[in-house]
């Protein structure tokens, strides 16, 4: 373990003051999609960067597996959990514990922060998106309640706000009013086994048996938001020398994967089709790396990691021309609007232009490259945190 000299030795020749950092961390030990692997990604990073800061997790439970084991390495990490089972802890009891700890920044990674936490304290959230807002129906009547109370609140206590995009940016500024001084975007990068090389494991390539290349990719829930009927109705409509096999990696609404397998069973493609899931990241890195190009129509995103995944394997995408996707993509990118078949069948038969598909991948990898490193996106946050902590002193 690094001494609290060391880390001052550490910290005194990298230009930055040693630093207590504390995140609510539930998400990143209990959620294994877009919010668990942004958490994991973002402090896997800072620690690694910036090894001369102490980081400290707060959570309900911590639950250790392939992903999250990490963060269990005292030498790194503190965790921090409730001394018994509080089902309102991390909303209110985590402030105590977070108030005698006296971290220099408080960093809520998913939409909110407790109440209680003592106003000397920092207090960073990191907004995603208004998916609750905008398309409340994909909520039950519960959640969707309280995701309005618990975010709109932490939006308005949290003295600083940092979105993953432009999009939910403007999306916190149209629906919530808030002081546009307190906001920032700063974007996110995807876990770093995309930007290298990896091998599928034995276990992965049971689950993965096809020995099919040059497919079409899917990679998300199967929601309805995210389109993936409109990729089966576009695949129906394509020309049979264009036509491609189309894997679709995820998991997601019973009723709504019922009624692609329906349409599937319609247009007589389930030879075309085959769903994956439980696949490491490894294993995707892999998957990416066989197929053609990603197709991701989704209606609204936060962010859009699979399309950077993507891009940072060299493969370009298909997505939709609203919220967030545009801005991730790129110049990587075929925009369609993602509530036309018409706009995706012409999509996927321009990808079929070799020269158009290189240009895509390069300038799309490229552009990932420049933009959503972790390198670039860790710098971002801790010059993020530096900023807030000379605001704070400045108007002691």
């Amino acid at each position: 373990m690094l001494s609290n000299f060391s880390k001052y030795f550490i910290a005194l020749h990298s230009g930055y003051n040693k630093l207590t950092i504390a995140f609510d961390a539930k998400r990143l030990f209990n959620n294994y999609t877009g919010l668990g692997n942004y958490s994991r990604s973002l402090v896997r990073y800072l620690q690694q960067k910036f090894p001369e800061h102490d980081y400290h997790l707060f959570t309900p439970k911590a639950q250790k597996n392939e992903e999250t084991a990490y963060f269990f390495d005292p030498e790194k990490f503190t965790i921090h959990t409730p001394p018994a089972f509080k089902p309102l802890w991390r909303t209110v009891g985590m402030a105590a514990q977070i108030n005698n700890l006296k971290p220099d920044i408080f960093h809520g990674l998913s939409h909110e922060i407790p109440f209680g936490i003592h106003r000397d304290i920092a207090t960073v959230v990191t907004f995603h998106d208004l998916i609750y807002e905008l398309y409340p129906k994909q909520f039950g009547w519960w959640d969707r309640k309280m995701y309005q109370l618990k975010y709109r609140s932490s939006a308005r206590r949290a003295a600083y706000i940092t979105a993953v995009s432009k999009s939910t940016l403007l999306d916190l500024s149209r629906l919530y009013h808030l002081d546009a001084s307190k906001m920032e975007v700063h974007y996110q990068s995807c876990n770093e086994v995309f930007l290298g090389n990896s091998e599928m494991s034995s276990a992965d390539r049971a689950l993965f048996p096809l020995d099919i290349k040059e497919y079409y990719l899917y990679v998300g829930s199967i929601i309805e938001r995210k389109g993936l009927l409109l990729i089966i109705d576009a695949l129906a409509q394509l020309p049979n020398s264009l036509r491609k096999p189309l894997v679709v990696v995820g998991k997601g609404d019973l009723k709504y994967l019922t009624q692609v397998k329906n349409r599937i069973k319609h247009h007589q493609l389930e030879s075309y089709v085959h769903f994956i899931q439980g696949m490491s990241n490894e294993a995707l890195v892999q998957i990416y790396d066989q197929s053609f190009c990603l197709i991701y129509p989704s209606v609204y995103e936060g962010f859009g990691i699979p399309v950077i995944e993507s891009l940072f394997r060299k493969k370009p995408v298909i997505t939709s021309n609203l919220s967030s996707l545009p801005e991730a993509a790129g110049p990587g990118a075929i925009l369609i609007d993602p509530y036309s078949v018409s706009e995706l069948v012409q999509a996927m038969q321009d990808m079929s232009d070799s020269r158009r598909y290189n240009e895509l991948a390069q300038q799309g990898h490229n552009y990932v490259q420049s933009n959503f490193s972790p390198q670039q996106t860790t710098h971002a946050i801790h010059d993020y945190y530096q900023k807030i902590l000379q605001e704070k002193n400045s108007t002691n």
